[in-house]
């Protein structure tokens, strides 16, 4: 029963800190202007989750090699890829990989966090980005052990829109799902 109660706790933490990071990425919220180093943020990212990816039998790393710098709200930027690696580890199963890679293409950063895991349906991907909207609903849903509230890629969206970047779905290399955020 305790840990029935913690784990409840934990995802009721968990959905306030989406809800408030969803608020405070609302279009009338004021956006800080401050040059951000995608390089450092990500690494940081990364060794957020490290933890959680061990747990997990998950092989998680960064290949970074090119620095790379955007002007916004370093918050808010930490808030939109550890959802985006947090939706890579904990969707991954035992023994897959997550992979984040830092590139300048065209003169413009380009961030992409591929992973091994069951990855999202064509007709579903734009979808996913909808409040609330959780792909493979119901019975279809590939992985039934992940709690989540639907709401990390709608931020994920609403951040990357504030910053002048887009966000885009498609398969990785790795068979799973690669997120990319072009800036």
């Amino acid at each position: 029963a305790l840990a029935d109660l913690q784990a409840g706790v934990t995802r009721a933490t968990r959905l306030a800190e989406q809800l408030l990071a969803l608020a405070r990425s609302e279009p009338d919220g004021l956006a800080a202007t401050d040059a951000v180093d995608l390089r450092s943020l990500l690494q940081d990212c990364v060794v957020t989750y490290a933890p959680l990816a061990e747990d997990r039998g998950v092989d998680l790393g960064i290949e970074a090699s090119e620095a790379a710098t955007v002007i916004g709200d370093p918050e808010a930027l930490r808030v939109m890829f550890n959802n985006l690696v947090d939706n890579a580890t904990k969707y991954t199963p035992r023994g897959g990989r997550v992979d984040v890679s830092l590139h300048v293409e065209q003169g413009h950063p380009v961030v992409r966090i591929a992973d091994s895991g069951p990855g999202i349906e064509p007709a579903e991907r734009e979808r996913v980005f909808d409040r609330f909207y959780r792909a493979g609903a119901g019975e279809n849903r590939v992985r039934t052990d992940v709690a989540g509230s639907g709401l990390g890629l709608a931020i994920v969206r609403r951040i990357a829109t504030q910053h002048h970047a887009t966000v885009s779905l498609d398969k990785s290399p790795a068979g799973g799902l690669q997120v990319t955020v072009r800036f």
